[in-house]
């Protein structure tokens, strides 16, 4: 990304960002999801006419990333049509997968179409656990193979980990993904309930952590950073903003879904994130839709309350220039010269390790 881009992104505000959910269907048998738990007769895919429309509507309405997930996305009859009109539209795209789909074709075909980063979820620090906890055989052999394929096709590949108790060891987690070929690595916060369609979660044992197995976690991973042979992506401040509101204090930085971010399930409806549901609208009608700031913190989702940090300074700014230009310049200079726009550039830098090598 160009410095042009970059300081156009800051003024308006910092990039808006979309999870797309393709399908509900998925391939694996993972535990701590209720994907799996859908008959075959209720798989639903995104409906392609609507999806096209609705991207043309998610760049007007000021979205610069799209997140493609499921399910596993690459059940998606139209995905190479969907990421190459997102590309053409100029967007930055990112796909999550278990990875058991792809090939050596697959991955040229996807970089082909505009792909940018690839995300493959690994659950355990071995071969056995990981394959059996997804009920796909050989699946780790075939993570292997793909993660240099992607490289050389020219893709961001990053690892992603659930917490959960199948990574009783955060330390040899870290080292098996290492071994596995990724350079970056990002944790997924345990989840055991969702208000929304969205089924990535579960009631089972193993996401099931009290508030101090989650601090105690997000500690040992602050701890990890500096000596990890991957790039761990999840910054600092975040967790410790997470452990924060573990400990019953509140938050310093204010959830952006719903304002910068957003979700889409396979309904094409606009929720303002996958924890809280609340529909907002139709995918196609995206640029009119309400946007949301009420400084919530109702739930511990790293893909919201990561780029939330990040963002902050960019909001700040956006903040600061709108009240200038209203004539508040008193709050105009609050808004820019605050204390936590100074932490968060500290985590825009710990974030850089997201563009790729």
């Amino acid at each position: 990304m160009k410095w042009k881009e970059v300081c156009r992104l800051v003024l308006q505000g910092g990039p808006g960002v979309c999870q797309i959910a393709l399908t509900n269907a998925c391939n694996a048998r993972c535990r701590f999801c209720s994907f799996p738990q859908v008959p075959s007769e209720e798989r639903m895919m995104a409906d392609p006419g609507r999806l096209g429309v609705g991207l043309k509507a998610l760049r007007q309405g000021g979205v610069n990333y799209v997140i493609f997930t499921g399910g596993e996305p690459l059940l998606y009859p139209h995905l190479t049509e969907a990421l190459t009109q997102a590309g053409q539209l100029g967007f930055n795209t990112i796909l999550c997968t278990n990875g058991a789909l792809l090939s050596i074709p697959r991955i040229e075909e996807l970089k082909g179409a505009g792909l940018n980063t690839l995300i493959i979820s690994v659950d355990a620090g071995s071969s056995e656990r990981h394959d059996e906890h997804r009920g796909i055989p050989g699946l780790t052999d075939r993570i292997r193979e793909m993660v240099p394929a992607g490289r050389r096709a020219g893709l961001n590949l990053v690892a992603s980990v659930t917490l959960s108790r199948l990574v009783d060891d955060l330390e040899g987690m870290v080292r098996f993904v290492a071994g596995l070929g990724f350079r970056r690595l990002t944790f997924s916060y345990p989840l055991t309930r969702l208000n929304s369609s969205y089924l990535g979660y579960s009631f089972q044992d193993s996401v099931d952590f009290t508030p101090e197995e989650l601090d105690h976690l997000f500690e040992r991973i602050k701890s990890l950073k500096a000596s990890s042979p991957v790039a761990i992506l999840n910054p600092r401040l975040a967790l410790s903003d997470l452990q924060r509101q573990l400990r019953g204090r509140r938050p310093r930085f204010p959830c952006l879904a719903g304002y910068k971010y957003f979700f889409v399930d396979w309904h094409l409806q606009v929720s303002r994130c996958h924890f809280l549901g609340e529909a907002l609208g139709p995918l196609e009608e995206f640029p009119h839709l309400p946007r949301i700031r009420d400084d919530c913190h109702a739930c511990t989702i790293d893909c919201y309350r990561d780029p939330s940090v990040y963002q902050y300074l960019a909001v700040s700014v956006a903040d600061g220039l709108a009240f200038w230009r209203r004539g508040q310049w008193l709050k105009g200079l609050a808004a820019l010269v605050h204390p936590y726009n100074f932490l968060s550039i500290a985590s825009l830098l710990e974030g850089l390790h997201w563009m790729g090598d």
